[in-house]
Formats: C-alpha cells, structure tokens, sequence
C-alpha cells in the first residue's frame, strides 16, 4: 500500500530537517583568557613633614615662600631665616609588584593654636610611583611642600595634616 501523497510529502520534509547539513564545516577558534589579580595596598606613614623654625626678619614687607623639597632640600627668602632640622614627610605603599600606584596629595591649612591663624600649605608629592617588590618591605616616597609667611604672621607653632591619597592605576 502506498503511503498518501500527504503523508509522503510530510515523512519527506521530516527526513530533510533531521538530515545533517552537508557542505558546511564547523569553525572553531580559542581566544586566551587572562586574568590581572592585583594585591589591597598597605599604605602607612613612617615619618611627618618638619618646616624647622622661621624667623622673620624685622624689615620684613611681604610674604617669604619657604619650600621643602621631596629630597630634603629647603629653601628660604632673604627675608627669612630658616633654622633646625627640615625633613619631608615619608610614607610606604606596599601592593603587588610592578604595580603602578597613583599619588594626590591636598593643600591644607597649617594652624597657629594659639590664636588660629593659618598658614596654606601646598604640598610636593610624586604623580605616580612603580611598585619594585610584593608586600613588605613595600616602596618609600617623599613628600615635601612651601608655606607662604606672610610679614605679620603671629609667633607660634603652626600644624596641620595632609591628605595623601595613593590608588592602584
């Protein structure tokens, strides 16, 4: 018996789609996968940033800049006169090594605690350190700045803090 021509056009659309295609071959190709794990920074202080004493001098008009190299190097007008120790500030950053670490460093104010008079400090920090090891015993920078004296700037010791932010690039 012979199959209706319904039923034999149906059994052939079905043998057509289950068939497997012919004259197309796969294409295959890998790509690399990678992934960059990097370590939480450790970022501390090891020591504060020290101007020394200023001593105005009497003809004084103006404001002295005074300014503290990153290397330790602090320069003073000829209306000034810089005495004691000057060292800049140091701090550690610990990470992943060869790590690019960002650095910002805010200006601040620096306060006379005995009448609140204030002295703006600009700060001098590197843009950018690279990471030499991992973990301890981490990379060392310096920071340094100026402060503007102004002529009738009070006697007194002025302190204050700097914001340093370090951030892995």
């Amino acid at each position: 018996m012979m199959p209706s021509p319904r039923l034999a056009t149906l059994l052939t659309a079905a043998a057509l789609f289950a068939a497997p295609p012919t004259g197309a071959d796969a294409a295959v190709i890998n790509a690399q996968v990678t992934a960059n794990v990097v370590k939480p920074l450790q970022f501390t202080a090891r020591r504060d940033l020290d101007f020394g004493t200023i001593l105005l001098s009497a003809g004084m008009t103006g404001p002295a800049t005074v300014t503290l190299s990153q290397g330790g190097v602090r320069s003073c007008p000829a209306s000034v006169t810089c005495t004691g120790a000057a060292l800049p500030a140091i701090f550690n950053v610990q990470g992943t090594n060869k790590q690019v670490v960002r650095i910002s460093a805010m200006a601040s104010d620096l306060v006379n605690a005995a009448d609140g008079r204030t002295l703006r400090f600009t700060p001098s920090a590197p843009t950018s350190i690279t990471l030499t090891n991992s973990g301890a015993p981490g990379l060392d920078f310096n920071v340094g700045g100026s402060i503007s004296v102004p002529a009738n700037a009070t006697d007194g010791l002025y302190s204050g803090t700097v914001e340093i932010t370090v951030d892995n690039q």
